[in-house]
């Protein structure tokens, strides 16, 4: 397993997610919540390095931080995360396994599926964010509160957004986060009157052209293992890397 690119991976996932997020030094371990937004996306506990001695500890601290704030307490976890037995010792505790996701790169096929759509593809100015976080939030179902407190996260240069038009409407958006040599490829979300025309496909591929445009060793995105998007994923050259595991306490 390439560490090189499992360290940069969850490197940059961490610095998106700080960004959006208040943080807390949980002394071996980082957390994140929202006061704002009440969405998994914001309340998390990652990088966790403690000596086996501490573990209770750090849980117990996890607990009372996000039942203060009445939010899940949740652990997202990599390959990184010490010490090694961490799960079983979440599961002793009373965490459930959730969600496992697929931190993906693109592996260049030898010969790319073409993507076929009526869309066009363009590059969001900073100017209509509002449209552009509208379209993102609705396209997931989101509350509208998440695209708000993104604005500081995503107009930067660092971000480049991407919306969708079909006829001129607005259809679906995506994203490309560039730091440390990566790019981060997120809110692939196209709108339920949209879907299956091939624009996220459209809209990621145009999001890896420009990713290896710019000079990043590698181009990676994360999703829900063993979903569709997963496969979709896969036939536009994406493998998976690694698996992140998340652990579960639900708030009461």
């Amino acid at each position: 397993m390439p560490n090189e690119l499992i360290t940069t991976f969850e490197k940059l996932w961490v610095a998106l997610r700080a960004a959006w997020c208040d943080n807390h030094d949980l002394n071996g371990a980082l957390a994140f919540s929202h006061d704002r937004a009440a969405m998994d996306f914001f309340h998390r506990i990652v990088q966790v390095n403690v000596d086996d001695a501490q573990v209770d500890r750090l849980i117990d601290n996890a607990l009372r931080l996000f039942q203060e704030k009445q939010y899940d307490c949740m652990f997202t976890l990599s390959p990184l995360d010490r010490p090694a037995d961490l799960s079983e010792r979440l599961e002793k505790r009373g965490f459930t396994e959730g969600m496992l996701a697929s931190a993906m790169v693109y592996d260049p096929p030898s010969a790319p599926l073409p993507v076929q759509t009526a869309a066009e593809i363009d590059v969001s100015p900073d100017s209509e964010y509002d449209l552009w976080a509208a379209v993102m939030c609705r396209g997931f179902g989101h509350d509208q509160t998440m695209g708000e407190v993104g604005r500081d996260v995503l107009v930067v240069p660092e971000v480049r957004r991407y919306l969708a038009r079909v006829d001129g409407a607005p259809a679906g958006t995506t994203l490309v986060y560039s730091q440390f040599g990566m790019g981060y490829v997120d809110h692939v979300a196209t709108l339920p009157e949209h879907r299956r025309k091939g624009i996220a496909s459209a809209m990621v591929a145009r999001a890896v052209a420009d990713s290896q445009a710019m000079g990043n060793r590698w181009t990676t995105l994360e999703t829900t293992t063993d979903s569709n998007a997963e496969r979709i994923y896969q036939r536009q050259g994406f493998r998976i890397a690694y698996h992140r595991r998340r652990y579960i306490m639900p708030h009461g």
